[in-house]
């Protein structure tokens, strides 16, 4: 049986409404679902099955394993975050620099502690998720990373005489913030993560932007 009513996930909601009947799209949204209560190494094919509203025959005909699915809904998710995030930035076009990172932050934060089930999965879970989960992560990591140093790009006439863009910090940047909001997720605390706004925003200039 579907649980699609009863899910406080706005992740999993908007998968649900993209879904559009298509079985692979309904067993990646039941995949969120299931990710928001359990930990990956709990998962199996019949809690992913029971959120899509599917027989367990019909996840064969679209995933290999739990992890093949798991691969899905971890790229998918992250392209979720990723375009939240850049809305942000995109909407805070015509303010400073510092702004417009904190805009972005303060959106990325934000959906993670409304999200501390795929919070946890992401950012902590992977890690068991296997070899293919983590070259994943280390794709969506570069294409967040891209995203500072366009950013950074784009604001380069207010930075001081003799300072540059530093596009090779970026990776060990999206490896530190991670580092930072794991410390919340570690005592449960996702609900915390918004106040590190300033910090991450802060951590952002300072690792992009350094005197030449």
């Amino acid at each position: 049986m579907s649980r699609s009513a009863t899910t406080t996930s706005r992740f999993v909601s908007a998968l649900r409404a993209d879904a559009a009947g298509a079985e692979r799209a309904r067993l990646v949204a039941g995949m969120a679902d299931a990710l928001t209560e359990l930990a990956y190494p709990q998962l199996t094919v019949e809690a992913v099955t029971a959120r899509a509203g599917l027989p367990r025959s019909r996840f064969h005909q679209h995933f290999d394993d739990l992890e093949d699915c798991f691969l899905a809904t971890y790229s998918t998710c992250g392209d979720l975050l990723r375009a939240q995030t850049a809305a942000a930035v995109l909407d805070s076009a015509g303010q400073p620099y510092d702004e417009r990172i904190a805009a972005g932050v303060r959106v990325y934060l934000r959906t993670l502690a409304e999200e501390p089930g795929l919070a946890r999965v992401f950012l902590r879970d992977v890690e068991v998720a296997g070899p293919e989960a983590l070259r994943l992560r280390r794709a969506i990591d570069e294409q967040f990373a891209s995203m500072m140093v366009t950013l950074a790009e784009q604001h380069v006439d207010e930075l001081p005489p003799g300072y540059a863009v530093h596009p090779d910090m970026a990776a060990e940047l999206v490896h530190a913030l991670r580092e930072l909001i794991l410390v919340n997720l570690a005592d449960d605390r996702a609900e915390d993560l918004p106040r590190l706004t300033e910090t991450a925003t802060r951590l952002i200039h300072a690792a992009l932007v350094v005197g030449g």
